[in-house]
């Protein structure tokens, strides 16, 4: 009974607490037309608008935006879209809006929701459903804002309508003290044929306007209201951003409304938001007490205070209302033991006052950077705040909300967000963070141990040395993924170029205190370490890291720049310990410099040790536009200047450890041995063949071509079938001989497959004659087996199966044949022809390595030659695919295809749920592939071969207007499905 009415209870206060959220929720929005001073608009068409840059099948004829800022009342932002549905795509895109909110201190007002259809209006404010829900956008960085969303549904929206709402958010957060600024992006990458801005200026203070990367022709006037500013544009040039491009390049042209007059202000209004929250309460010098009974030194404090606001306070930011600006006092963060990057600001900040170390918090822009310094002064351009201080004459830079750094403060990783503003009296202008970069990024140091034989194992023992930003991605990998996790993807990524890699010994962690370096020690076999060569073995080594920091852009062709990693530091050596003697290598030094890099490389071989030096250092953050062919040319000569061939002359005791090094020793020219060979055999055995024939040899008792069962199903399997057709073409003769008729025994010898069931009636009536009864086998039998027949050609004919077919055809032949071999009067006849003659051997010899290749093919073991399903790939072929980033790996492959002839490992392409992927190896052995997902395609153009010998050519066009090609089979048409499932997943991702 208890159980029952607590049960009751927790209802009861559920459902009260659902009625009451669902009653605030329907109050924080209503329904009205626009307030007095809102501008309508009347709505253009295009006229030269490019309709193919059209994306998610949207068309957009109208944005406006205009916003009021009275002296005194709240502030208004008013909006209004006019979207065209081109197609379906286009319905599913607009016919679901989502209006944000902040309850806290903002009101919403729907003020049109319209469909034209037909130059007709069709009001849906009555129709539409209309749901307020809990927004939280950016929930997973753990942040919670408390905003809400106007989820709208719109009802009996159709291809070809046009959508017209419009809405106002009226208050704005108060955390800014009234001050306003906004800013507005001018052009797009997809046509809007109409635009419209405008702020009405009620307030006596003046309003700045500034425009970035272009002009704007901003009209200014006088009403009621205050000053009007407006800008009208109609079909913008469009302008289409290169991909890869730096984090701080935005080329779209956008203008800024500020009420700020310089950065002066925004110190003073940041000012004191973070004095108020800075504090020192026992709790406080409690933390700092156990700091300064640990450390002595200054620098020592200010890293171990640091460490603290790091790991000992997680990050989870509650920044509903004002609290999106507005930190947290220490004192409750610490005894919270969360915050976002403010509060954990704050609690460093106020950790340093305790211990008489002054430090200031500094405003930065995270994705802005170093673009900061072109933008208008303005509270809302920073979305982080990080911690700055000086100690012994040098400025140090500190983020709080930066887990698992380590080190002294002089090796400490320090952000360089382009410029900060720093939060204290007197400061009026922005601060350069950039700092040369002194120390290394990553240090390589890989030992070859390298076996005398090349049929014995080598040893390859690695060790990575991180600092900084790469230390401390490293240590986050392996808290999140776990040690054996992260040593498996290293395993995987040196099997990608390794052979016969296995592991040695686990890989091992450790630390250095001081400088706060992580350094992996890996300990590999390799069984396959040499590879075959003309001239005998040889061995490649390169500088990886190196050589994957210099990257080709995807887009060679381009007008905007190129991101390069910057600051970054790579030294790599390489060092060949050889067991043979003999073994020598010149000494050598080079350097590569140009605007872009330097690289210098030093080669030393002393006590039969070969040790090759790489020194890196990048020179800028990216590469201009202009200078990307002569980019290209120093990234040609870096990447041949960090690959080291040796090479091992081969002894004749030495022999290639694998069939595909057989074929390789001979370079090309075994295909043309092979050939040649088949052309012999063909011709001995058709010579051979004409000569016996000439002969006419018969048996005047013998009724029909009579052969043993043994030999008709070895000599058909291995004539690829052909004597099936032979065998029935000499019964057929036999059987026109002997009853004088007109049958045509090479028309039904050549379509043996039809011909079965009038054979087997022969057999029938000369078994009825000789026997009184059917001894051949029951008609129903004969007619199952001839479908049979029938349906195996169908199969023969789908090439997928046809090896397969091969090998179970003559079992379908076998009541004929043994019926023949057994009634035959002639025992000399079936003596000679089950005879296995010399032609017989070779051409079975000859056409038996092709049977096996087809049975390789068809069971997926050598690349097939039509497109198949992913389930059909043997698991060790799907695991060198994820192994080596070819395929995502939390998805299945769906369709795949390799154009290779001996090992899909060369070439490949295939999709799976969300990725399109391409694959080939290089002149110079090594994988170039590119992985994709559905959402980042733009289209594809297929060009379909003219037989089913021809490969069909699809053309991947990526949104970023790089593009990528797969080369697919066309057996069985499935081409055609495959081209199928790729346009419906590019529409679908377009659709999401």
């Amino acid at each position: 009974m208890k159980w029952n009415f607590l049960r009751l209870s927790s209802w009861l206060i559920a459902l009260t607490l659902l009625i009451f959220s669902h009653s605030i929720f329907a109050q924080q929005y209503k329904i009205d037309k626009p307030a007095n001073w809102v501008n309508t608009h009347i709505i253009e068409q295009p006229k030269h608008s490019d309709i193919t840059k059209v994306r998610d099948g949207t068309l957009y004829l109208l944005l406006d935006n205009q916003s009021y800022i009275p002296s005194r009342q709240k502030q208004q932002r008013y909006t209004r879209l006019v979207m065209k549905a081109l197609n379906q795509s286009g319905v599913d895109y607009i016919s679901q809006l989502n209006l944000d909110f902040d309850p806290s201190y903002e009101s919403l007002t729907l003020n049109s929701l319209t469909i034209i259809r037909n130059n007709e209006r069709i009001d849906k404010l009555g129709s539409a459903r209309m749901t307020v829900i809990q927004g939280e956008s950016e929930l997973a960085d753990r942040i919670y804002n408390g905003s809400l969303s106007l989820n709208i549904i719109i009802d009996d929206m159709r291809s070809g309508d046009i959508l017209d709402y419009s809405y106002t958010v009226a208050g704005s957060n108060p955390i800014y003290a009234n001050k306003f600024s906004t800013r507005r992006t001018l052009n797009w990458s997809v046509p809007v044929v109409q635009q419209n801005m405008r702020v009405l200026w009620g307030k006596q203070t003046p309003l700045h306007i500034n425009t970035i990367n272009g002009t704007a022709d901003i009209q200014e006037t006088l009403n009621k209201y205050g000053k009007d500013y407006s800008i009208t544009l109609f079909e913008e040039p469009l302008l289409e951003q290169n991909s890869q491009t730096p984090t701080w390049y935005d080329p779209y042209t956008q203008v800024y409304f500020s009420e700020f007059d310089d950065w002066g202000q925004v110190v003073n209004w940041a000012y004191p938001l973070y004095q108020s929250a800075i504090e020192t309460p026992n709790s406080i010098l409690d933390v700092a007490e156990e700091i300064k009974a640990k450390h002595t030194k200054t620098s020592d404090k200010i890293a171990a205070a640091l460490r603290f606001s790091q790991d000992e306070v997680r990050y989870l930011g509650l920044e509903m209302g004002t609290n999106s600006h507005q930190p947290t006092s220490a004192s409750e963060t610490l005894s919270l033991r969360y915050g976002d990057c403010k509060d954990k600001t704050v609690l460093l900040i106020s950790l340093l006052k305790a211990m008489d170390i002054e430090a200031f918090p500094a405003l930065v822009d995270t994705e802005e950077t170093k673009r900061l310094k072109e933008l208008p002064p303005s509270a809302s351009v920073f979305n982080h705040v990080i911690v700055t201080l000086k100690q012994n004459g040098k400025r140090y830079w500190l983020d709080p909300t930066v887990s698992y750094q380590r080190g002294t403060l002089e090796y400490l990783a320090q952000p360089d967000y382009g410029y900060a503003l720093i939060i204290d009296k007197g400061e009026t202008t922005l601060t350069s963070m950039a700092q040369k970069p002194v120390h290394t990024n990553v240090s390589v140091e890989d030992n070859f141990f390298i076996a005398e034989k090349v049929s014995e194992p080598s040893r390859f023992e690695t060790q990575y040395t991180y600092a900084e930003f790469e230390a401390i991605n490293r240590r986050s990998s392996i808290a999140s993924s776990g040690l054996n996790s992260v040593a498996k993807s290293y395993f995987e990524y040196y099997q990608g170029f390794l052979n016969g890699l296995s592991i040695n010994e686990a890989m091992t962690i450790s630390e250095q205190e001081q400088t706060g370096k992580l350094i992996t020690k890996e300990s590999y076999l390799i069984s396959e370490f040499w590879e075959k060569t003309d001239e005998g073995y040889e061995a490649s080594f390169y500088a990886n890291e190196i050589q994957n920091s210099v990257y080709e852009p995807k887009q060679v062709n381009r007008t905007d720049p190129l991101y390069f990693g910057y600051p970054n530091i790579i030294n790599t050596t390489i060092k060949l310990y050889f067991a043979e003697k003999g073994w020598g290598f010149d000494s050598d030094q080079e350097e590569i410099d140009n605007d872009y890099f330097n690289l210098k490389t030093t080669t030393e071989f002393n006590d039969n040790v070969l040790t090759l030096s790489y020194d890196y250092y990048a020179k800028q953050d990216h590469i201009k536009a202009a200078q990307i062919d002569d980019y290209l040319a120093q990234r040609k000569k870096l990447i041949s200047a960090t690959h080291y061939p040796i090479l091992k002359y081969a002894e004749t005791t030495e022999t290639p450890q694998t069939a595909a090094d057989v074929l390789d020793s001979f370079g090309y020219s075994w295909l043309k041995y092979v050939l040649a060979g088949y052309i012999l055999v063909l011709i001995f055995f058709f010579a051979d063949w004409r000569l016996e024939s000439a002969k006419k040899v018969k048996f005047e008792d013998s009724p029909f071509y009579a052969v043993s069962v043994s030999k008709f199903i070895i000599y058909s399997i291995l004539s690829l079938g052909i004597f099936v057709n032979y065998w029935s073409y000499r019964n057929f003769k036999a059987i026109k001989e002997r009853d004088n008729s007109s049958i045509m025994p090479i028309a039904r010898g050549i379509f043996a497959f039809l011909w079965y069931y009038p054979l087997y009636l022969a057999l029938a009536e000369h078994s009825q004659q000789q026997l009184n009864k059917n001894r051949v086998m029951p008609n129903w039998t004969a007619l199952t087996l001839w479908l049979m027949v029938l349906a195996s050609v169908f199969a023969y004919r789908m090439d997928e199966y046809a090896t397969i077919v091969i090998c179970i055809m003559p079992f379908l032949w076998l009541p004929l044949v043994s019926y023949i071999e057994q009634t035959d009067t002639s025992k000399e006849a079936l003596h000679y022809n089950s005879y296995w003659r010399i032609r017989q051997y070779l051409i079975s010899l000859a056409f038996a390595p092709l049977l096996f290749l087809g049975v390789l093919q068809e069971v997926n073991i050598l690349p097939n030659a039509a497109i198949i399903k992913g389930d059909s790939l043997w698991s060790y072929q799907v695991h060198f695919l994820k192994r080596n980033r070819l395929t995502p790996e939390n998805e299945e492959i769906l369709y795949f295809y390799s154009d290779a002839v001996f090992d899909y490992r060369e070439d490949g392409n295939g999709i799976t749920e969300n990725y399109i992927f391409s694959y080939y190896k290089n002149d110079d052995g090594r994988l170039e592939s590119d992985l994709s997902h559905f959402k980042d395609i733009e289209k594809i153009e297929t060009t379909y071969g003219k037989t089913k010998l021809d490969n069909t050519s699809i053309k991947v066009i990526k949104t970023d207007g790089s593009d990528f090609l797969l080369i697919v089979g066309r057996l069985n048409k499935q081409d055609k499905v495959l081209v199928e499932q790729i346009n419906l997943r590019i529409t679908a991702n377009k659709v999401r």
